[in-house]
């Protein structure tokens, strides 16, 4: 029996009533075939898909009515899509098909509004690998499994379909149907093109909210799959490169006496983090964060202007480390999921490296999350500290590692070397989603109270999230002590990477706007720097600057171009745009920029701070396996020939196996998730 055959027995009434409505839907081949399936279904999905995207039933009227171009492209766009089934004979259920694809797509992008302020892009497609590490702090065992149910019928209900709808009678004209398929392409690009000369469709989005309402869910996404990396700027060439590169140039303004001192640099990027006190029309019991506004006040300090909102931490962090522009890139890309994977890219860490610094990175969250684990060694890091090499023992109530862990890998990292170091660290405390119930078990320090926010779900939500910022600002205290009792020179600087997935608007603050968090520069060396609003992708130019640092082609093109900038001798437009030539040249180009060859090679990461060893494997008196060594942690897994073994971990310097034999020349290994591993030790 076939598979086919478990669907043919079909009542013949039903049967009967389903064929007569088959027959009137058949033919595409006509007037009214085409006016429906590449008019009339287009436009319904489009209004759908805009309900959807802007959060509201009348979000459909508001996008065609304001943006009529860009309603007319998403629809095109959908029409092309379908104009391969004109090739098929089963052209009903492919149309039906990719109706159902567009709708998923459209969905699923509502859904991730209602979690976060990014909509959907193609990274998002490429994050699904990591999605499974964060499910269960949106989504509950219910609902996964709902969803997964449903994905299952909803497969099953496509092959059914597909087995079941009827073919397109006689011969099929595919001649016919390539002229069609053509015409609709050259009409679609052509309504592209008005639209970007007329500026009323965009052709780079900087703000992808913003650019989703206006250009649309269909027209943004589609981008989104084809438009990856920093496009070849139009006056590209070896002239235009020269030019840029001498007037990169520059000499260190830096005190010798600064220069001299080559301080530790210490990075902390915040989670989530951001001024609450910001917030219109709520009031606290008491300043959630007392230690950041104590060091805005005391330090070189500002808004801090970031790429993404409510996700996307990797954006901000590529932007600090590299100096690089995201908005240069695709819509909506991670460059940690593209190009560098790879190719290795400038950054702070190669740019210290020749004067002796140890580039660190510590995140209390898994070191795979956004595939950090094998972007690291192209960014010119020597050890990663993720979770799996940590020992945590406090979580927030949706089950992040919270922030005051970090303080002391910070120390071990600054120890483990006795020249000076570079440590970026990203926290996690802070990360969402953020539990409307009040019965939410977690330590309350502040409260707060609205007259204006009558939904008492979202100011549970405003209440926990103000109250993990407390226990950050804690961290932050904690950490500017333990810096300043050390005997070594240190610049820290502190920053949010992005406002929290809180349906936050403009609106919402008395003072800046979504896409700003708040940064400050501290020293214990007597530096001084200004109080000023900074770019993400600037700030680490900046620090470099104070130290003479000019190393670095992307690093001194923002010390002299910025310092032209600032005095009024070009126009930012022109900065932006000879910034991403640089990229371009850098990441895609002929690396100009150092004459012709790549100069950053590869780093061997080290997977923690301090590298994980076996010494010993010995059986005691009970008839258990002792694993003895350095630096074990709860994560670490006891492998025996490769085959995983239950483990039970005592302390940093012993493991333990129950039930399991030994026999000389077994070879004992100890992993961290697949992350690393140690030497084969050979039992003997």
């Amino acid at each position: 029996m076939n598979i086919k055959s478990l669907f043919k027995k079909t009542p013949p009434e039903n049967y009967n009533r389903f064929q007569i409505f088959i027959d009137k839907c058949q033919p595409i081949h006509t007037a009214k075939g085409y006016f429906f399936t590449f008019f009339l279904l287009p436009f319904i999905l489009v209004f759908l898909f805009e309900c959807l995207g802007y959060k509201s039933v009348f979000g459909g009227f508001k996008f065609l009515f304001s943006h009529p171009v860009p309603y007319l492209c998403n629809m095109l766009i959908i029409s092309v899509t379908f104009s391969i089934a004109l090739l098929f004979r089963k052209q009903i259920c492919i149309i039906a098909t990719m109706t159902f694809i567009w709708f998923v797509g459209a969905f699923v992008n509502f859904i991730l509004l209602c979690c976060r302020v990014t909509p959907l892009t193609r990274s998002d497609l490429m994050l699904l690998s990591d999605a499974k590490s964060i499910i269960s702090k949106y989504l509950n065992i219910f609902q996964v499994i709902l969803i997964a149910v449903l994905v299952f019928v909803v497969i099953l209900g496509i092959i059914i379909a597909f087995i079941q709808s009827p073919s397109v009678r006689g011969k099929l004209d595919r001649l016919h149907s390539i002229f069609i398929i053509l015409g609709l392409y050259v009409l679609t690009w052509l309504l592209f093109l008005i639209g970007w000369n007329t500026g009323t469709l965009e052709n780079q989005f900087h703000e992808l909210s913003k650019s989703y309402k206006k250009n649309g869910f269909v027209y943004c996404f589609s981008r989104s799959l084809v438009d990856v990396g920093v496009s070849k700027p139009d006056n590209y060439s070896e002239e235009a490169m020269e030019e840029l590169l001498e007037g990169s140039e520059t000499e260190t303004n830096a005190p010798v006496s600064y220069r001299l001192k080559d301080p530790n640099i210490v990075i902390v990027q915040l989670e989530s983090f951001f001024n609450i006190n910001r917030l219109k029309d709520v009031t606290f019991t008491e300043n959630p964060i007392p230690n950041f506004t104590k060091y805005m006040e005391q330090c070189g300090s500002g808004f801090f202007n970031v790429p993404v909102v409510g996700a996307g931490t990797v954006n901000s962090e590529f932007e600090v480390l590299t100096g690089m522009n995201i908005d240069d890139f695709g819509a909506g890309e991670y460059p940690y999921k593209t190009i560098l994977t790879q190719s290795t890219c400038e950054t702070i860490a190669y740019d210290l490296t020749e004067d002796g610094y140890t580039s660190h990175v510590i995140h209390n969250n898994t070191g795979d999350f956004y595939g950090r684990n094998t972007v690291y060694p192209n960014m010119g890091f020597q050890s990663f500290t993720p979770i799996e090499y940590m020992w945590p023992e406090e979580f927030t109530a949706m089950g992040w590692a919270k922030d005051s862990i970090l303080t002391d890998e910070i120390s071990k990292a600054l120890d483990s070397t006795e020249k000076q170091d570079f440590v970026f660290t990203i926290s996690v405390q802070g990360h969402g989603s953020y539990p409307g119930g009040n019965d939410t078990d977690y330590v309350k320090h502040v409260d707060i109270s609205s007259t204006q926010i009558e939904d008492e779900s979202y100011l549970n939500q405003l209440r926990y999230y103000a109250n993990q910022l407390y226990e950050m600002d804690e961290f932050v205290g904690e950490l500017i002590r333990t810096l300043a009792m050390r005997n070594e020179n240190t610049i820290l600087l502190m920053y949010g990477d992005h406002c929290p997935s809180l349906d936050f608007t403009d609106e919402s603050f008395t003072s800046g706007t979504i896409y700003q968090t708040e940064y400050f520069i501290w020293n214990n060396m007597g530096l001084e720097f200004p109080k000023k609003d900074i770019e993400a992708y600037k700030v680490g130019s900046e620090i470099l600057a104070s130290l003479g640092v000019t190393r670095g082609a992307v690093n001194a093109f923002h010390q002299t171009y910025g310092l032209q900038l600032e005095n009024g001798e070009i126009a930012e437009e022109e900065y932006l745009e000879r910034l991403k030539e640089l990229e371009y040249d850098i990441l895609y180009g002929d690396k100009l920029a150092y004459e012709g060859i790549n100069p950053y090679e590869p780093t061997e990461l080290q997977m923690g701070t301090l590298p994980i060893s076996i010494s010993d494997v010995s059986t005691n008196i009970a008839g258990n396996v002792l694993v003895t060594g350095e630096n074990f942690t709860p994560g670490s897994i006891v492998h025996i020939n490769d085959n995983v073994c239950e483990t039970f971990y005592v302390d940093s310097t012993m493991l333990l196996l129950h039930d399991t034999e030994l026999i000389s020349g077994d070879e004992v290994t100890v992993w961290q998730k697949s992350l690393s591993s140690t030497s084969p030790y050979i039992y003997r």
